[in-house]
């Protein structure tokens, strides 16, 4: 079983959006999927209780329990786990990405979330572990070129040690509203652009995912700051 979390500290990141469509998409691709939804706002569990369809599952725990919720999952034979967080970096926000394979940053291209940005790559620095970044929300590329503001927060990106995703999400109302009863547009347009978005944005997550990480289990980590900082803005 792989697990996957959405962490970003700055709100309106897009990480319950993108976690409900990659959880979708993968279970639309055969993967056994659970969302686990530890914000409490619980928006992700108000979604999947409005669909009304029991794939993806659902489960919804504190990140104190995170770890027994991951086990949960396995031994009912899941494939795929993804986890969404609430919208901070701090001591939530190591404890998700110490427990997980993979942590997926949501970021918009705008100044005031690059330098949001710079406070949740230092929990992923202090535990040295897995994770990217995707831009996300972007404005629409001009034929098959990314626009200035994506192409500039791309760059920005670079002196981060972190893989970046190759492809952004563009800025969608399709992506941002699912269908009353809950259904996202992707499964009812499959062969649609955010459908082929999220689909490019899977392969590579999936990829990150069977990676060769090192066993952080085995690892001693320093405890985590109440407020990590220290990175200069972008």
């Amino acid at each position: 079983m792989k697990s996957l979390s959405l962490v970003a500290q700055k709100g309106g990141a897009g990480k319950t959006t993108l976690a409900v469509h990659l959880a979708v998409y993968a279970a639309m691709r055969g993967e056994k999927v659970a969302l686990i939804d530890t914000d409490p706002q619980r928006s992700t569990a108000e979604w999947w209780r409005a669909r009304g369809i029991a794939r993806p599952a659902m489960a919804e725990c504190n990140v104190s329990a995170l770890a027994n919720a991951l086990n949960a999952a396995r031994q009912r034979g899941f494939t795929l786990v993804i986890v969404d967080t609430q919208p901070r970096a701090d001591r939530a926000a190591y404890l998700v990405a110490e427990t997980v394979d993979f942590s997926l940053i949501p970021c918009r291209p705008g100044p005031m979330d690059l330098r949001a940005l710079n406070r949740t790559v230092d929990i992923i620095d202090l535990l040295s572990a897995p994770a990217g970044i995707v831009l996300n929300a972007v404005p629409a590329p001009r034929g098959d070129q990314e626009v200035s503001i994506t192409r500039k927060a791309r760059e920005s990106m670079r002196h981060f040690n972190l893989p970046v995703a190759p492809g952004a999400i563009t800025q969608r109302d399709t992506l941002a509203h699912p269908m009353p009863d809950g259904r996202a547009y992707i499964e009812l347009y499959p062969d649609g652009k955010p459908s082929q978005e999220i689909g490019r944005l899977w392969r590579w997550v999936s990829a990150q995912l069977s990676a060769d990480h090192h066993d952080r289990d085995d690892e001693l980590h320093p405890d985590p700051p109440a407020q990590p900082g220290g990175r200069p803005a972008v």
